[in-house]
């Protein structure tokens, strides 16, 4: 009876601990929310000035040094690089869906970097062994610093791709010489991810205003709308392939791939706020090395 209700806890233990970044992620932040954290919208504050070969170098050596950063200085980088979001368009929603998404990244990973060990302590501390509880120290500090430096990562790519154009990261990505098929594969990534969300949120809403999970019960909510969005990639790939053909004419009629070269409309800015921007970044790699 002991051993039936140790293995039921473990298992509700888990499972408790499984469920919660997918609560945070199509509970919280939902379908939409992964929307506006993954499309461009114009404005007028500086991530939107900073060149994007800026970026693409801060969010290189943030990346870099993520390796290196202990708990505190990861800490510190992530907590800037989000507060950072204020400044985004809408920047109060920005920066309350940035924070629910460093929270799931960061409870998913550490969880199921631990989640094992806390079973076996169970196990033993019920067979009267003597438990090892350092990891609650040692190893899950060290976890957590660095996916909470990971974090930092994620952030910093989704304010590029929040505040930059594909065709302006298109063009820095051509500078550094990455060949074409590459920079556009990206470019079509960056247009294709919110027109996916887009396409399943409305399916999905479609689905629960015609009964679709009103059975159950309200705090299985999030559930449903992850159960939702599986049944809709099958017509929201379907809608996105239809647009496949519009967007191979509009290459052709570019003569996309015909030159090694390729003209733009507007010149790339680097200012002062670049430098700035630079300076940072690569301060807090040399902090990170030399911690």
């Amino acid at each position: 009876m002991v051993t039936a209700l140790i293995i039921a806890g473990e298992w509700a233990l888990f499972f408790v601990g499984a469920a919660v970044p997918v609560y945070i992620v199509f509970g919280l932040i939902g379908l939409a929310g992964l929307r506006e954290l993954t499309r461009y919208e114009s404005h007028g504050s500086i991530y939107y000035q900073l060149n994007p070969a800026t970026k693409l170098a801060a969010l290189f050596m943030v990346a870099v040094s993520s390796s290196f950063a202990g708990l505190y200085l990861g800490l510190l980088a992530t907590g800037v690089i989000l507060a950072s979001y204020v400044t985004l368009f809408h920047g109060a929603e920005k920066l309350k869906l940035g924070f629910l998404f460093t929270v799931a990244v960061v409870w998913g990973t550490v969880w199921g970097s631990v989640s094992d060990r806390i079973s076996f302590a169970i196990n033993a501390g019920s067979s009267g062994l003597p438990v090892n509880d350092s990891f609650l120290y040692r190893d899950l500090t060290r976890v957590v610093a660095s996916e909470v430096a990971v974090s930092g990562v994620f952030l910093l790519a989704l304010i590029l791709v929040m505040t930059s154009t594909p065709s302006s990261v298109m063009r820095a990505l051509r500078r550094i010489g990455i060949p074409n098929p590459i920079t556009f594969s990206v470019v079509v990534g960056m247009r294709t991810v919110p027109l996916l969300l887009e396409a399943i949120n409305g399916i999905v809403k479609v689905q629960l205003s015609r009964g679709f999970g009103t059975r159950g019960s309200r705090s299985l909510g999030p559930l449903y709308v992850v159960a939702a969005a599986v049944f809709a990639l099958v017509p929201a790939l379907i809608y996105l392939l239809r647009g496949a053909r519009n967007t191979a004419i509009s290459t052709g009629t570019r003569a996309f791939g015909a030159y090694k070269s390729r003209t733009y409309m507007k010149k790339p800015r680097f200012g002062p706020a670049d430098v700035t921007v630079l300076a940072l970044a690569a301060a807090f790699l040399l902090a990170a090395f030399f911690y």
